[in-house]
């Protein structure tokens, strides 16, 4: 919420105010929720007899598993509920009559202006509106759906498997040696699946364009770069352009869609929000989806059910069940009765809207078959059993505590290099009367923390603190701490995490889930400005927390009052115990098992859906 806020407060001063300082941490978690709630009723909105999940459907399955990823993935009404929540704040704080403001994001002008409405407030806003071009990329996703098509293809194989997994194309490593164990998610699942029944028994379905998405180009699905290596067939090879006949109908349709979305009455209504009349933030969104997400979403249905009629597998598996070409690829699997299975890649955030869902939601309707769940998810521990259990609505039936092949990989990482962990903290810099701490973040999140753990570091003259960023960023970012202290240094972002995290003496953080490996590992966690996706652990004792101005003093504690210290470190593993959070060295072997004992037992009983 970049921009400037004026107020005036019925004295006549003019104050300017920062959106984001009048919330609090507390404050912005709760925002979220409220968001959350707020996309999740629309489900509900009445479209005649119809409801919204009813109403719009692709060959017999809800649009609307899309549509509430799409709202959540702009961040649009979370923005205005947002200047909402802030503006309630000023107004009591500052007793204002009046806003002036300058913004460029369309959703908090939308918002604040509503607000004013409501709270009969002055409102004078001096930049207008801009439409973010969605009929502009509407076009591109039919466009692009033929440039992928034109580009060269490297043949692969196209006949049968065993199993078929779904990948990033963006995350598959290139290297000398063609393994599966390129991909960087769950390489060593799919490498123990070679084991197991062949490499000409999997294979690995590339989806997407070969860059990252943060560096795309909408001229990538002609002109990117070819997937590398023989073990990846992309998505385009296995479904020709006539295999998306069904999803170009919804893309020419798409602003008679985009009009009908926002036609009833309901939807006007469901967008009051805390007493403001958000509707045209909801209806710039809702419409967005429509001619975005549902274009692309039927196309991406088209394109998984090709590639399973092509490859007739036995299993379906993929890591990214829950996102939007996931839950595609799970309802075209549902279709053909082909099992499916969801591997858990990362932490699952508890207000990762892509994991929550209503009872509801899972129960088929006339016109749906309810919430596209794989038919087994492989988890790493019960702590993210329970999550998908209580908020997911899991059937117990459908989850498998397999263990993480990460952490597998890092405990043996630092278990070798600790034999010798002496002459690794000498070559890392660090002295032999120093304390290690390693900050493990993105700078995006930690950011505004970083000031305060300078000043605490530079008080404490036994700490020396090594910054390994996260792999999307660079050392650049951190220049203004290391520059204010020589015991702070920056390692690569490709630095080996084992190497630090056998010498570290405690892990800084704020959402990381290199905490959690921690749990595991015996190393202390302190987590910096709460609340975050580790607030639990915080709260259940088995990491410690500190605000800005207590880091100093919870660092001191850690790292020098040895009992406070194995207090800690005892109370981590119990709890990691207690959640079956550990590395056993089998975490691949035992998904592979799960993956395959789900296989359709003959291959005669698959019919190609139609």
């Amino acid at each position: 919420m970049k921009g400037t806020l004026t107020g005036v407060s019925r004295a006549g001063v003019r104050l300017d105010l920062d959106l984001n300082a009048l919330l609090t941490d507390q404050a912005r978690e709760s925002i979220r929720a409220e968001t959350n709630g707020w996309i999740k009723r629309l489900r509900h909105v009445r479209y005649g007899a119809s409801t919204m999940r009813e109403r719009f459907t692709y060959r017999g399955d809800s649009l609307w598993w899309f549509t509430e990823l799409y709202l959540q993935k702009t961040r649009h009404l979370e923005r205005a509920v947002g200047v909402v929540r802030a503006l309630e704040t000023a107004v009591e704080r500052f007793d204002l009559s009046g806003v002036e403001l300058r913004m460029a994001d369309s959703a908090a002008r939308q918002a604040t202006q509503a607000f004013c409405a409501s709270r009969g407030l002055s409102c004078v806003v001096h930049d207008r509106d801009r439409q973010a071009g969605a009929r502009w990329r509407g076009y591109l996703i039919g466009a692009g759906a033929t440039l992928s098509r034109l580009r060269p293809h490297r043949m692969g194989r196209v006949h049968a498997v065993e199993v078929a997994a779904f990948v990033h194309t963006a995350f598959w490593r290139a290297s000398g040696d063609q393994h599966p164990s390129q991909e960087s998610y769950v390489g060593a699942v799919l490498d123990e699946l070679t084991r197991q029944v062949g490499s000409t028994s999997l294979a690995c379905v590339g989806l997407g364009p070969r860059r990252n998405f943060r560096a795309r180009r909408w001229w990538d699905p002609l002109l990117g770069a070819p997937i590398a290596g023989p073990l990846v067939t992309s998505i385009e090879q296995l479904a020709p352009r006539a295999a998306l006949r069904g999803s170009r109908v919804i893309w020419r349709g798409r602003e008679a869609l985009a009009r009908q979305i926002v036609a009833p009455d309901d939807v006007r209504q469901a967008a009051v929000i805390r007493g403001c009349d958000l509707w045209p933030v909801l209806r710039h969104e809702l419409q967005d989806a429509a001619r975005l997400q549902w274009p692309w979403s039927a196309r991406a249905m088209d394109e998984a059910g090709a590639a399973l009629d092509r490859l007739s597998p036995a299993v379906v598996v993929t890591y990214a069940e829950a996102g939007g070409w996931g839950r595609a690829l799970m309802l075209e699997a549902r279709r053909r009765s082909i099992p499916s299975v969801g591997l858990q890649h990362g932490f699952i955030y508890r207000d990762w809207l892509n994991y929550l869902h209503e009872a509801d939601e899972m129960t088929p309707l006339e016109a749906d078959a309810g919430f596209p769940l794989p038919d087994r998810t492989l988890v790493f521990d019960e702590y993210a059993a329970r999550q998908l259990r209580d908020h997911g609505r899991v059937p117990a039936g459908n989850l498998a505590v397999t263990g993480s092949t990460r952490l597998d990989e890092l405990a043996a990482r630092v278990g070798a290099l600790r034999t010798d962990r002496a002459k690794l903290r000498t070559v890392l810099g660090v002295g032999p009367q120093q304390q290690l701490v390693v900050l493990a973040a993105k700078f995006s999140e930690i950011a505004d923390e970083l000031p305060a753990l300078g000043r605490a570091v530079a008080g404490l003259p036994s700490v020396k603190l090594i910054v390994k960023p996260h792999p999307a960023e660079t050392s650049a970012v951190y220049h203004d701490l290391v520059t204010a202290d020589r015991r702070i240094s920056v390692a690569s972002a490709t630095a080996d995490l084992g190497e630090l995290l056998a010498a570290c003496d405690l892990l800084v953080t704020k959402n990381s889930t290199v905490a959690l490996d921690g749990l595991v590992l015996g190393i202390p966690a302190l987590v910096l400005g709460l609340p975050s996706n580790l607030s639990p652990f915080v709260d259940e004792g088995v990491m410690i927390g500190a605000t800005r101005d207590t880091i100093a003093a919870a660092l001191g504690g850690v790292l020098y009052d040895r009992e406070a210290r194995d207090l800690l470190v005892s109370k981590a593993a119990a709890f990691a115990a207690h959640h079956a959070m550990r590395a056993t060295g089998t975490a691949a072997v035992q998904a592979a098992h799960e993956i395959l004992a789900l296989r359709r037992g003959t291959r005669a009983d698959h019919q190609p859906a139609g």
